[in-house]
C-alpha cells in the first residue's frame, strides 16, 4: 500500500533523507519515529504529492507520488503537523468547500460533519470563524478535514497537537476503528507509548535514515526492551556525545 525505495531529499547541505526505504502493508498502521530533524515530516510531505525528492521512488496505492501527485492527493488523508486552515471560514464552510473539491455529495458531508462535530465536542463551533478557535478545537476541524472523504491512507503528522484529554480518547478510539476497517496509517508522534499502543510497526528514523524498522509484537524480544519509550532513549543516548549534564546546566 505504501512503498518506499532508497528515497533520498536534500535541502541545501542538509541531507534530511538518507536512503530511506521501508514498506506498509494495506491495512496496517505504522508508528514512524524519530527526533525533531529525523525526516519524519519531510518523508509524509513527500508520499502526499506535497514535495518533491531527489532520487529514490515512492508510492502510495501503486500510485507514483512523483508522476501523478494529484492522484495521490485524492485518495489520502493528511493531519499535516503545521495546520494551515481558512481562519475566514467556520468549520462547516471549510468543510463544505473540500467536499465539493472532492466531487462529495453535500448531503453526505453535512451528515459526515456533524458525526465529527459530536465526536469531538464542536458542534457548538461550526459556524464560528476558524481563526477565532483555541489550537485544540483548530486541531479537530483539521483532522475532520482530513478524513472526511473515507481515504484509505491515512497520514498523521502529531495529530493530537494541542487536544485535550477526552479529545485524544476519541482520537484514539478512532485511529483503532479505522485500522478494523482495512486502513493503512502512516502515524508520526513524539508520544511514543501511545504510538507502541496502536501501531502494528514501528520505523525508527534518526538523522534521515531508518535505524529499526520492526513488528511491534517483537519488540519484547529485544535486549532489555521495557517500552518504546525506553527504548528510544537508550538509542538516543548511544547516538550522542558531550551532552552537557543537568547538574551543569544552570553553570
Amino acid at each position: 500500500m505504501i512503498s518506499v525505495k532508497g528515497l533520498t531529499k536534500k535541502y541545501s547541505d542538509l541531507t534530511a533523507l538518507n536512503g530511506v526505504s521501508f514498506d506498509i502493508p494495506a491495512g496496517e498502521i505504522c508508528g514512524y519515529i524519530g527526533t525533531n530533524g529525523a525526516g519524519k515530516s519531510t518523508t509524509v510531505k513527500i508520499l502526499t504529492g506535497v514535495l518533491d525528492y531527489d532520487s529514490g521512488s515512492a508510492e502510495v496505492c501503486g500510485i507514483d507520488v512523483r508522476k501523478d501527485p494529484v492522484a495521490v492527493k485524492r485518495i489520502v488523508g493528511y493531519v499535516p503537523e503545521t495546520p494551515n486552515l481558512f481562519n475566514s471560514l467556520s468549520p462547516r464552510e471549510l468543510i463544505s468547500f473540500l467536499g465539493r473539491a472532492r466531487s462529495m455529495d453535500d448531503t453526505t458531508v453535512k451528515k459526515r460533519l456533524g458525526n465529527f462535530a459530536e465526536l469531538f465536542g464542536f458542534t457548538d463551533m461550526l459556524e464560528l470563524p476558524v481563526g477565532s478557535l483555541s489550537k485544540g478545537n483548530k486541531q479537530k476541524v483539521l483532522i475532520t478535514s482530513a478524513l472526511i472523504h473515507n481515504p484509505e491512507v491515512i497520514f498523521l503528522d502529531e495529530p493530537l497537537n494541542g487536544l485535550d484529554a477526552n479529545s485524544i480518547f476519541a482520537f484514539q478510539d478512532l485511529v483503532s476503528h479505522l485500522v478494523s476497517l482495512g486502513k493503512t496509517i502512516l502515524y508520526c508522534s513524539h508520544l511514543l507509548n501511545t504510538v507502541e499502543k496502536v501501531s502494528s510497526k514501528i520505523i525508527l528514523l534518526d538523522k534521515g535514515s531508518v535505524v529499526m524498522d520492526i513488528r511491534t509484537s517483537d519488540l519484547k524480544n529485544l535486549d532489555n526492551f521495557t517500552d518504546l519509550e525506553g527504548l528510544f532513549r537508550n538509542l538516543k543516548e548511544e547516538s550522542e556525545s558531550g551532552t552537557v549534564s543537568y547538574e551543569n546546566l544552570f553553570g
